[in-house]
């Protein structure tokens, strides 16, 4: 069906030249070819958006069934978090990153598969969609604290070394980036904070306490402990930036793997 295999695929190729469009205005900058990638970003935006709603008509349930369709629905998480905050402060150059991590996630959808057949249980659960829903996009929220961490390591090593090149035209300011780093992180441990008390309160709800249940919740209490410890180190400010920024990049990684491991927890934890 066009659902699983073109549409996914024109997505993929969109990405990939939206991709390429901004490695070239790396090279060769260009205010308006700069202007119109960023209107392709929202166009882009709105593809995946109705590819997506059309998947979670046909199934009756938005795209959490296969580790596929979690791939693609992260993906769309973290580009429409670039979008919004793209209508605020221009990313520049550091949009390559959630760039490349949607075409990998766009990849990864389509190897993982994104016809549904037979999935775990717990996933045709309201209460299971609202809790993943709040996990992605907590994540997603936290890999842009990761990627402006990132460029604030970069600009900062640029300024040190005094390297004004092509790179440090094109990085948004630090103020700008410290500014969006400490919002995603907020935003991004609130999500998360939410979405743990509602795997909680799904576990006792819906599982009535299983034991089989509480190792997803164990990834689920440690992605929050990390989020918690990020977020407090941002708020009470024990780091310098640049130290800050580091720690930022190092557990933005860290939330991914675990992330991946309740995932992995979710699909064949209980198998055999």
């Amino acid at each position: 069906m066009w659902l699983y295999t073109l549409l996914p695929a024109i997505l993929l190729l969109f990405f990939g030249g939206l991709l390429a469009m901004w490695l070239i205005l790396y090279h060769k900058p260009d205010d308006l070819m700069e202007r119109h990638a960023v209107k392709l970003g929202w166009v882009a935006l709105a593809v995946y958006a109705v590819w997506l709603g059309a998947l979670s008509a046909v199934q009756q349930q938005i795209p959490i069934l296969t580790v596929g369709q979690i791939c693609a629905f992260l993906g769309f998480l973290i580009w429409m978090d670039q979008q919004l905050v793209e209508r605020r402060i221009s990313q520049r150059m550091l949009v390559l990153l959630p760039l490349v991590l949607v075409v990998c996630l766009l990849l990864a959808s389509i190897a993982g598969g994104l016809r549904h057949v037979e999935g775990p249980r717990e996933l045709h659960s309201a209460w299971s969609a609202v809790h993943i829903i709040l996990s992605m996009a907590g994540v997603a929220m936290l890999f842009g604290s990761g990627v402006y961490g990132a460029g604030s390591i970069v600009l900062r090593r640029m300024l040190k070394n005094r390297q004004f090149g092509r790179l440090f035209s094109t990085l948004p300011s630090m103020d700008d980036m410290h500014r969006l780093r400490s919002l995603a992180i907020y935003h991004g441990w609130l999500l998360i904070t939410v979405s743990f008390a509602s795997s909680t309160i799904f576990m006792f709800i819906e599982r009535e306490g299983s034991p089989s249940f509480f190792s997803h919740l164990h990834e689920m209490f440690a992605l929050w402990v990390v989020a918690s410890v990020l977020a407090l180190s941002e708020r009470k400010r024990w780091l310098g930036d640049q130290r800050q920024a580091r720690l930022t990049v190092a557990l933005t990684t860290l939330m991914f793997l675990l992330m991946a491991g309740s995932v992995a927890q979710i699909f064949f934890g209980g198998r055999s």
